[in-house]
């Protein structure tokens, strides 16, 4: 069942928690998340949002939870994110790894959000996508996949973010094999 609003209107704390085990939906393709980093907002130092920075490519975080906010780094990695909050609580959840669930050979294509994006096919055009609406890409739960143990570690590549870079706000998967960085 596709999750509903209320469901990505929660901090992105919690969201990330969340997201873990459910099944993004894309071309008709499926993948498990595995693997999340929280990005707290206008707080978060580490957060494109932080300090309320409003510009053009952070306008969609401003949106409710539910939305897509992809953007691309290094000029190469686009990387999905899901908006979690309320509308103008600009709070985001990294999608870090995935599971392929049809293609299941796949683990070095997935195991990164760079590389999983690039493998899945999201780039800027998924951008301000409605997962609640949209038919292109949606997430839905799994109600069989739900007694795993979950990791809490620092974030990736955020050494910038001076105290927030010690915040434990990356999950995972314990032990799943998909997972980016153990």
């Amino acid at each position: 069942m596709r999750l509903n609003r209320d469901f990505y209107t929660t901090d992105a704390y919690t969201l990330a928690i969340n997201l873990l085990g459910k099944v993004i939906c894309i071309n008709q393709k499926r993948y498990r998340i595995v693997e999340t980093e929280a990005y707290g907002g206008i707080n978060d130092k580490a957060a494109h949002s932080y300090n309320n920075t409003r510009t053009s490519r952070t306008e969609v975080m401003y949106k409710a939870g539910g939305h897509v906010y992809v953007y691309l780094i290094y000029g190469m990695y686009h990387m999905l994110n899901i908006v979690a909050s309320l509308k103008d609580n600009p709070e985001a959840v990294l999608i870090r790894a995935v599971e392929p669930l049809d293609d299941v050979e796949e683990k070095k294509q997935t195991n990164g959000p760079g590389k999983l994006c690039k493998y899945m096919g999201i780039d800027k055009t998924f951008n301000g996508l409605d997962l609640c609406t949209d038919d292109t890409m949606y997430i839905k739960n799994d109600d069989y996949y739900k007694d795993f143990e979950i990791v809490y570690s620092k974030r990736v590549n955020v050494d910038y973010a001076e105290e927030d870079k010690d915040r434990l706000w990356r999950f995972y998967i314990k032990n799943h094999p998909f997972v980016s960085k153990k």
